[in-house]
């Protein structure tokens, strides 16, 4: 009864909480302990038929696979069942911490530790069972207490497919105490039960590592050959399946196998943990005791705190390396949205990419007075026939990244571009005042970048070309859905159109609407009368030239533009007179 107080009264984080015997039944005794979600270590380490271990569906490999850390190491068998290496690390240590608290608990040892005594709860945490018991049972089936009543056949105490767990001075103790019949020789030291307990680890160590059994032994069943109570059965164990169980000489490694073991090298076992193995085989006086065992796993395995705590760390880490990830690929979304953002505004105006981003539907407006330019290279398609594509598209992407520059500086906005031809607008989609001094300034940084850009590939000869512009209303919309193009239409553009094809090399033709606005608002415009001239389709117009800025305002006029913010390719000296046209 002293015992059983004393079992009842056992409190620790690796203990299963014994509840009681339970004799209710006739011919029939209950040992009761806690029950644990997740079965025992015997049904992970060895799943029968791979059938799911208890509380864990989908089997050990499922329930691990879910739970495996990013830093873990998973250890895959020639069976192909897979346990993380912070699962093993776990039970270990739980394994020495509980058996280093019934050490030196008035228990004193646990007497009968086999990896089916071993259960795990539903936090992964495990627990020593059916500490204390057996020193009970054998007494009890020694004096016949415990029978097997009408039955044919002894049952053993200590399982068949258990033995290998028992040290073989204790099973030598045993049949002594059989032969001697002398039940006071049953109880065991503490010292003895302890150096028992750590033979038992030994083998759950080696179980754990590497996921095979130290011995294959059938379990007792009624009508199996071997098992009948014959005189030298000791009625506690069976001294026939004792005789199949390996002697404990040398531990199995790289260099020296015992065939006598069902051993396998797994090279990402620690070699400490391969010596504490072979001391726990050892003999008694050289096992260690528990308090060392637990020092040395924990400095050999390193894994501070619980299974879930250290999931819990885990998952921290694996959070916040997906929030760094997160953030990093957030930024390069950014990134590739600003290039995309960059390229729509440079095809569409920025309010009608906001509205497009809206998903709403870009409505065509009106503009009461707008101005619009066109602009054209002379001489540029025999240019191209004697030019290769590569040179020509290297002096198209020169001079246009000028002229868009150009535009940046202002309040414009190019609309197209069609081979050589190149229409920039001013006023839309935000209506101005001053758009028609905003195409001027356009047009005159255009005319001196080109008056310095020398084709690339013929040193010494420069572009000409031909500008013209117009001022009015207009209509603008979107066209298009998978290639949405913003495009400004009306008589406006039209007029526009011809004044550019009308005009001269190297010159800047405007209509007389144009020249109005220009002088009326902005008189520091130098513009001068072309006079008449025939347009097709419209009939004689009075057009004008823009030939720059007054002298006087001429420094202050560039200045306020930003001419001299244009990249351009200078030459040494005075700039001589263009050359003849292309």
């Amino acid at each position: 009864m002293q015992l059983l107080f004393q079992m009842k009264q056992i409190v620790h984080d690796n203990i299963n909480p014994f509840l009681g015997i339970c004799v209710d039944r006739p011919n029939e005794l209950m040992v009761i302990w806690r029950y644990c979600f997740r079965g025992t270590l015997e049904d992970l380490l060895f799943p029968t038929n791979n059938e799911a271990a208890p509380g864990a569906p989908g089997g050990i490999g499922a329930s691990v696979a879910s739970l495996t850390s990013e830093e873990g190491v998973t250890i895959r068998t020639r069976r192909n069942d897979s346990i993380d290496i912070n699962f093993k690390s776990a039970f270990v240590r739980d394994i020495i911490k509980g058996l280093d608290f019934i050490h030196s608990s008035s228990i004193g040892y646990h007497g009968a530790l086999t990896s089916s005594r071993c259960l795990i709860d539903s936090h992964w945490i495990l627990k020593l069972s059916g500490f204390g018991t057996s020193r009970m049972l054998y007494k009890w089936r020694f004096n016949n207490t415990l029978s097997n009543g009408d039955r044919q056949f002894i049952q053993p105490l200590i399982p068949n497919n258990e033995l290998h767990y028992y040290a073989p001075e204790f099973r030598t103790a045993i049949r002594a105490a059989v032969l001697r019949n002398k039940v006071e020789d049953l109880e065991f030291s503490n010292l003895d039960g302890q150096t028992y307990d750590m033979y038992a680890f030994g083998a759950i160590l080696y179980e754990i590592l590497y996921r095979r059994r130290i011995a294959e032994t059938e379990d007792y069943s009624e009508g199996s050959n071997g098992l009948e109570a014959l005189d030298d059965d000791v009625c506690i164990f069976s001294a026939a399946a004792e005789e199949h169980l390996p002697i404990f000489s040398e531990f199995p490694n790289e260099d020296n196998t015992d065939s006598t073991i069902n051993g396998v090298v797994n090279e990402r076992v620690h070699p400490d943990l391969v010596a504490l193995m072979k001391k726990c085989f050892g003999k008694p006086e050289q096992r260690p005791d528990a308090n060392m065992v637990r020092k040395i796993t924990d400095a050999t395995l390193k894994m501070p705190g619980s299974l879930v705590d250290n999931f819990l760390k885990n998952m921290e880490q694996y959070t916040n390396n997906l929030e760094n990830l997160v953030r990093e690929q957030t930024g390069k979304l950014e990134e590739e949205q600003q290039m995309v953002e960059q390229i729509l505004l440079e095809l569409l105006p920025k309010s009608v990419v906001d509205e497009l981003r809206l998903g709403l539907r870009v409505e065509p407006q009106f503009y009461g007075s707008v101005t619009v330019m066109y602009s054209d290279i002379v001489g540029f398609t025999s240019l191209c026939s004697e030019s290769a594509p590569m040179e020509v598209v290297d002096l198209l992407n020169g001079m246009f990244r000028a002229f868009d520059e150009a535009i940046s500086r202002h309040q414009a906005f190019k609309v197209e571009t069609i081979g050589d031809a190149y229409m920039v607008a001013s006023g839309v989609p935000q209506q101005m005042d001053s758009h028609i001094k905003e195409i001027a300034s356009v047009a005159l940084l255009q005319r001196d970048f080109l008056c310095h850009y020398e084709i690339p590939h013929r040193p010494s000869q420069y572009l000409h070309c031909r500008w013209g512009f117009n001022s009015g209303s207009v209509f603008t919309g979107v066209v298009g859905i998978t290639a949405p193009r913003y495009c400004v239409f009306g008589t406006t553009v039209t007029l526009a159109a011809k004044m550019e094809n009308s005009g001269q090399p190297d010159k800047i033709q405007m209509t007389l609407r144009s020249y109005q606005l220009l002088s009326e608002q902005f008189p520091e415009f130098k513009c001068a009368p072309r006079g008449g001239v025939r347009i097709e389709g419209v009939g004689t117009l009075l057009t004008y030239w823009l030939e720059g800025l007054d002298n006087e305002l001429l420094e202050t006029a560039r200045t306020d533009s930003g001419l001299q913010h244009v990249p351009i390719i200078p030459r040494a000296g005075t700039p001589p007179t263009p050359p003849p046209i292309i």
